[in-house]
């Protein structure tokens, strides 16, 4: 058996292997590759004792059929295996120790278990994909964030929207000879439908600052996009820019008169636009009598 190694180390979390058979270090897994394991001897514990494993977790599960695709995980204890893989060869085995801590130090879970990387399916790194790849690719990570959002795993969802994000970057500069004007304009609404989730996810938990950022970014490609004038006012609201949430909410029912959510927020808006009003008459009268 060889010295233990530490795959990742902070203060909430630590992820160490051991090897106990080494294998081909000519194959090793990475983004999107296909990995075929073996995970015997699974032990999770926690301050009180033995212990129910993490619900969501797919790879300590059952059913599970032993197949990983690296990057396509959302449960934080899977991910962390797909770091333990990726520091794995094909054919190694190895003791694996996944210690998870709160913020005063106390254990929330222990993992222990063996996994052997039985098979890796080799797959093109990153750069080398092709827009086609990388563009079906971010629509995957969108499509499974929104049913991540639908089962309120919104911290889950936020990150396959982000990763989404990351490849419809990963396409730029737009090559014309390539892609055409059609496809180009696809590529521009998905990334406005990634901003407006992910300012969704922002709201949630009342990050209004992040929400604005990413409701402009989506208003940059789409001026008229309802639901980024809408979670932008949202956002103003939570930041006391009152005016400013009136200006979007009046600017999202020009486009749609009949939208309800926006009718309700300005009926919601319009005492503190009034009392702004009344407050600003105040004052000039006052100033020239």
């Amino acid at each position: 058996m060889y010295r233990e190694t530490m795959i990742s180390c902070r203060r909430d979390r630590e992820i160490r292997k051991t090897i106990i058979t080494p294998g081909d270090y000519t194959i090793v897994p990475y983004e999107d590759s296909r990995c075929k394991i073996r995970l015997t001897d699974v032990h999770c514990r926690n301050a009180d004792g033995v212990c129910e494993m993490e619900p969501t977790s797919r790879i300590f599960n059952n059913p599970f059929d032993g197949n990983v695709i690296i990057g396509d995980m959302d449960s934080f204890v899977d991910r962390d295996v797909e770091l333990i893989l990726q520091q794995m060869c094909c054919g190694e085995v190895c003791v694996a120790r996944l210690t998870y801590k709160n913020t005063h130090g106390d254990l929330m879970l222990d993992i222990n278990c063996r996994i052997e990387l039985v098979d890796v399916t080799e797959e093109q790194l990153i750069s080398d994909w092709s827009w086609a790849r990388l563009y079906e690719s971010a629509v995957h990570h969108k499509e499974r964030g929104v049913q991540l959002v639908k089962d309120k795993r919104i911290v889950d969802g936020f990150r396959r929207f982000s990763k989404a994000l990351k490849m419809l970057v990963a396409i730029e500069p737009v090559d014309k000879n390539t892609i055409d004007a059609e496809r180009a304009k696809e590529i521009i609404n998905l990334r406005v439908k990634l901003f407006n989730n992910m300012a969704h996810c922002q709201l949630q938990f009342e990050e209004f600052g992040a929400t604005l950022d990413l409701c402009s970014r989506a208003l940059k490609y789409d001026p008229e996009n309802v639901k980024a004038l809408y979670r932008r006012c949202i956002a103003y609201i939570g930041l006391l820019m009152y005016e400013e949430a009136w200006e979007d909410i009046q600017k999202a029912l020009a486009i749609d008169p009949n939208d309800k959510a926006s009718i309700m927020k300005a009926n919601e808006l319009k005492p503190h636009i009034e009392k702004i009003n009344k407050d600003y008459a105040k004052v000039i009268k006052k100033m020239f009598g």
